[in-house]
């Protein structure tokens, strides 16, 4: 008998978004999945550009010594360096990465302006929860793959 818990795909019901906003009608949303991980989300006058999945264990509450507070910085410094590029603005008047990370993190956790979305209000939300259904399932087939190629 083969036997599989797939607790790791369940999703929360319900996610915390905050967003702020950044240069010209570009912002950068943070969308945050409880025990599972973060969602980035750059805009353009409201339109979704692209969306990152970030799977990590950082709390919003703790995130100074966390070992994967760089890698998200670094995705950041990405959106950023996207919205930048099209624009001719002064480099003092660019937000800075690690500034931006921070306030995103303090946002969730200070409770301000966050906006709880779900599948009935919001479409992000669903491509969220595929897109962490299929992540999940990646990792296990890489996971698998590099035991067989092991073996």
């Amino acid at each position: 008998m083969l036997v599989r818990n797939l607790d790791f795909l369940s999703i929360p019901k319900e996610f915390s978004k905050v967003e702020i906003d950044i240069y010209d009608n570009k912002s950068i949303a943070l969308v945050y999945l409880e025990n599972k991980g973060y969602s980035l989300i750059l805009k353009n006058e409201g339109n979704i550009d692209s969306v990152f999945l970030l799977k990590t264990d950082i709390l919003p509450n703790n995130v100074n010594d966390h070992s994967d507070r760089e890698e998200f910085i670094n995705v950041i410094k990405m959106l950023l360096n996207n919205i930048y590029s099209v624009s001719d603005i002064k480099e003092y008047e660019k937000q800075h990465q690690e500034y931006v990370f921070l306030r995103l993190m303090d946002m969730l956790n200070e409770g301000d302006e966050v906006e709880k979305i779900n599948e009935e209000n919001s479409q992000i939300y669903r491509d969220i929860e595929r897109g962490f259904m299929k992540l999940e399932l990646d990792v296990m087939d890489n996971k698998i793959n590099a035991l067989n190629s092991s073996i």
